[in-house]
């Protein structure tokens, strides 16, 4: 089966990742510009077609993804003349992965809904690297049906997806996923401070930290 063509806003380093990723998956990319054209002119060069306007990319894809930092970024290709909402389509889907506000994913939602458009907020966990080789962490929410029907494209970017619920559970469970985790790398880091004022090598109390249940991915990272 063919597979649909993407417009995709929103290419930094995560956005850029998964947009050179699904390229070579043999997606066809339509992508914008925003502030820089770097990450642009390397999904061109790898295919993918440039549009001017959220509008005229809109329109031209069976699916529209974003990948942006802020629901503030995100409303402003979604409103306005040349924007995502003027070009959505009947039946079509379109998808925030990034980490929004679940009031302001809802708020899109009801004025896409009006054109017959659907929306998902997919928000990802883990990093760029993980995204070049498609081993995301996907937290999907919206109509199941619709879920089921995005699963092959997430598969390709994703290696855990889950549907977690209605519309803005994805947002909001991501939220607490943030807030745990920077909990958490808080944490070790006065652990680890605490360690340098005892006189105490790090990596002995990496290995006693390691061993037991305090062990965790983040750990690795820090």
């Amino acid at each position: 089966m063919s597979k649909p063509s993407i417009g995709f806003i929103g290419l930094g380093l995560m956005g850029s990742a998964i947009v050179n990723r699904m390229i070579k998956q043999g997606y066809s990319l339509n992508v914008i510009a925003n502030r820089s054209r770097t990450n642009v002119d390397i999904a061109v060069a790898a295919g993918a077609t440039e549009y001017k306007s959220s509008r005229e990319l809109t329109a031209a894809s069976d699916i529209v993804m974003f990948c942006m930092d802020t629901s503030d970024s995100v409303e402003s290709r979604v409103y306005g003349e040349n924007g995502v909402l003027a070009g959505a389509k009947s039946g079509q889907l379109i998808i925030d992965t990034g980490t929004s506000l679940p009031g302001s994913t809802k708020k899109i939602s009801a004025d896409l809904a009006i054109k017959g458009a659907r929306y998902m907020d997919s928000p990802l966990g883990r990093t760029p690297s993980h995204a070049v080789d498609g081993l995301l962490n996907i937290m999907t929410a919206g109509d199941k049906a619709d879920f089921d029907e995005i699963l092959p494209v997430l598969q390709d970017i994703g290696e855990n997806i889950f549907h977690v619920g209605p519309l803005g559970a994805g947002h909001t469970l991501k939220l607490i996923n943030n807030f745990y985790a920077m909990t958490t790398a808080c944490a070790m880091s006065e652990a680890f401070a605490m360690a340098d004022l005892a006189g105490l090598p790090r990596d002995t109390l990496h290995q006693v930290m390691s061993a037991g249940p305090l062990k965790s991915g983040m750990m690795d990272i820090i």
